[in-house]
């Protein structure tokens, strides 16, 4: 089986119900995440904390409310472009990460209420794929509660 028709055959897996990789034995899936509830609540907290302090960068871990870091939702709003995390200087010892995040200019718009964006993001390795769904302003997000389930069930082709 040449190289190209085991890369499509990977690709059909990950983007249906998932599997193991023949080669190294990981898990690969294209994970649908959608906008929720929870992550809004959380670019709002930033996009106020941004505006309240006048600060560039928000530290997160030290300022956010148990919420935002409790349920872990605010760095998939990576996947819209919605927020940023600010590079570490490689020379600092430590986490991985600074835990500074800022929102960007597009999410600024969505949070308040300028544009809409694709309700899914479509993911695979720390890679977006595609967007999906209807389009969103973030009132309709309100609506919409995380499930683990419909997570693990999304695919790409929704």
């Amino acid at each position: 089986m040449s190289l190209n028709q085991l890369r499509e055959d990977w690709r059909h897996t990950i983007e249906a119900d998932g599997g193991s990789c023949p080669v190294c034995d990981r898990w690969g899936m294209v994970y649908a995440r959608t906008l929720n509830q929870t992550m809004v609540k959380s670019l709002i907290w930033l996009c106020q904390e941004h505006v309240r302090t006048g600060n560039t960068w928000i530290d997160v871990p030290k300022t956010a409310p148990r919420f935002v870091i409790q349920t872990n939702q605010l760095p998939i709003l990576t996947s819209w472009g919605f927020i940023e995390r600010c590079p570490k200087d490689s020379e600092e010892g430590g986490a991985k990460y600074s835990g500074l995040w800022r929102p960007t200019e597009k999410g600024c718009q969505f949070y308040l209420g300028k544009i809409a964006v694709p309700q899914k993001a479509f993911a695979y390795n720390n890679k977006i794929e595609g967007y999906g769904g209807k389009n969103v302003y973030i009132n309709d997000c309100f609506k919409k509660f995380f499930d683990y389930n419909e997570v693990m069930k999304g695919r790409f082709d929704d």
